[in-house]
C-alpha cells in the first residue's frame, strides 16, 4: 500500500514540476514555434524534438480553453502521445532533411499541431 501511495506522490511531482518547472520556462513569450528556430537550415529530427515540446507547451498554455471544450491537460497529452508517431508518419513522410526557411517550419509546425491536438482555438 505504501508502495503504491508513493508511486501515484512521484506521477504527480512528476507531471506538476514538468507543467510548472521546464515547459513554462522553456516556451515563456512564445507565440509560434519560429519564436524557438533562429538558424536555419533546421534539421528535420532536432525539428521533430522541437514540435513534440511545442505541443505539450500548447496543451499547457491553453488549459483554459480545453477546459471550455472539456478537455483536461492530461487528455491534451495523451491525444499528442496516441496521434505522435501516426502524424510524424503522415506530416513529415516527403520532408526534406532540413527545413531551409522560415515559411517551410511554419507550414510544417502548422500540419503537424493539427494532426496531433485537434482541438478548435489553441494559440500557439
Amino acid at each position: 500500500m505504501k508502495l503504491f501511495l508513493g508511486s501515484i506522490l512521484i506521477i504527480v511531482a512528476g507531471f506538476s514540476v514538468n507543467k510548472y518547472v521546464f515547459s513554462s520556462k522553456a516556451y515563456d513569450g512564445v507565440s509560434t514555434v519560429t519564436d524557438i528556430i533562429s538558424v536555419y537550415p533546421v534539421n528535420m529530427f532536432d525539428f521533430k524534438k522541437t514540435m513534440e515540446d511545442y505541443a505539450h507547451h500548447l496543451c499547457y498554455k491553453n488549459e483554459a480553453t480545453l477546459n471550455t471544450q472539456h478537455i483536461t491537460v492530461t487528455e491534451c497529452l495523451s491525444q499528442h502521445e496516441n496521434k505522435k508517431l501516426e502524424c510524424e508518419k503522415k506530416v513529415f513522410r516527403l520532408a526534406p532533411l532540413n527545413l531551409e526557411s522560415e515559411v517551410e517550419v511554419l507550414d510544417y509546425s502548422r500540419q503537424y499541431t493539427q494532426c496531433t491536438l485537434p482541438y478548435k482555438y489553441i494559440l500557439g
